[in-house]
């Protein structure tokens, strides 16, 4: 099984690129090249290929679901690029960020361009394959409402980094369930609505794809604290110098002795910090077992994803979103 997601996956990825390579044309060219300059340095496509297996789940067909797959995929890059551009971070996907390639005008109008584009897709494509009218607005009216949440999601992480208050779980996972997840459960929405799914149906995929967001963004965490370098070509430690409140983060500041605590919370957000106080912090969290508390975490949500699918057939679509659901675990990048 993992086998055939994994080609799956991969076609749809190459698919994804290439229509939205195919719709970021136009002058001056600069701009152009910015807004595809993250669609190019690689990335697994995990919204686009949920939204698409969401769509064969309920008997859609998937050839008109890959447009608007493409278009998820062209908002999840603007957020990337705007994201960036608030943490002023320098690489991405170990390539320079937008803002840093291009400049942080071409940066912000890049992510802009992927908006927009998006919306363009979702309506030109939608009637080009024969959706009709009632579908194509609503999967426009889901896709702006999400980018809404998720707009709000944003604002309460930088709130909380900026705060000197330390967020309980509750407040941390509202904030992830608005930032990361809503992508994640408008995309199966959106592929379930393009299938012409009853309502029930709809509903059940938006707390599958809500479920998995959360899982994603809490393995997302613990990577970007104690994630291998080489693989995920960021520093050592990266959510500790940016000052991020993330789980792994709160959950020792939350156990650990005064002495440590008060370390730890002297280092976030600190730029001058040397690697020996990044891997004396990270140290302190694999010997509390921070790692594997995460994990556990992440798998009751992923079992929780499982379970909104027990209403669908069998078959290959729902096999490959429970696959998905268990990988996102898994996964160390």
């Amino acid at each position: 099984m993992s086998a055939v997601v994994e080609q799956e996956i991969r076609s749809i990825a190459r698919r994804v690129d290439e229509i939205i390579n195919s719709t970021m044309k136009g002058e001056p060219s600069r701009l152009y090249n910015a807004a595809v300059h993250y669609i190019n340095s690689g990335g697994k496509r995990l919204r686009p290929y949920m939204l698409v297996k969401c769509c064969e789940l309920c008997n859609g067909n998937p050839e008109k679901a890959i447009y608007i797959a493409s278009a998820m995929e062209m908002v999840h890059n603007f957020t990337l690029v705007h994201d960036d551009i608030m943490d002023d971070d320098e690489v991405r996907h170990g390539v320079p960020t937008v803002h840093r390639a291009y400049g942080l005008p071409y940066g912000i109008l890049a992510g802009d361009l992927l908006l927009m584009g998006a919306f363009k897709t979702v309506a030109h494509y939608g009637r080009a394959t024969g959706l009709d009218d009632g579908k194509i607005v609503r999967l426009v009216d889901v896709l702006a409402e999400y980018c809404i949440v998720l707009s709000e999601g944003q604002a309460m992480d930088m709130e909380m980094a900026s705060s000197s208050m330390i967020p309980d779980d509750e407040q941390y996972i509202r904030m992830v369930t608005k930032k990361t997840a809503s992508l994640f459960e408008a995309s199966c929405m959106m592929g379930a609505i393009t299938a012409g799914a009853d309502d029930d149906a709809v509903e059940d995929l938006a707390g599958y794809g809500r479920s998995v967001g959360i899982a994603f963004q809490l393995i997302d965490d613990l990577i970007g604290v104690i994630g291998d370098p080489k693989v995920t070509r960021k520093p050592v430690g990266n959510d500790i110098r940016e000052g991020k409140k993330t789980l792994p983060i709160l959950l020792t500041l939350r156990r650990c002795a005064d002495g440590d605590r008060m370390r730890i919370l002297s280092l976030l957000g600190s730029k001058r910090m040397d690697e020996r106080d990044v891997l004396s912090a990270i140290d302190l969290m694999e010997r509390m077992g921070i790692d594997r508390e995460v994990r556990e975490m992440a798998g009751r949500y992923a079992d929780e994803a499982v379970s909104r699918l027990r209403g669908f057939s069998d078959g290959s679509a729902k096999h490959a979103l429970e696959y998905i659901a268990r990988l996102i675990v898994e996964r160390s990048a």
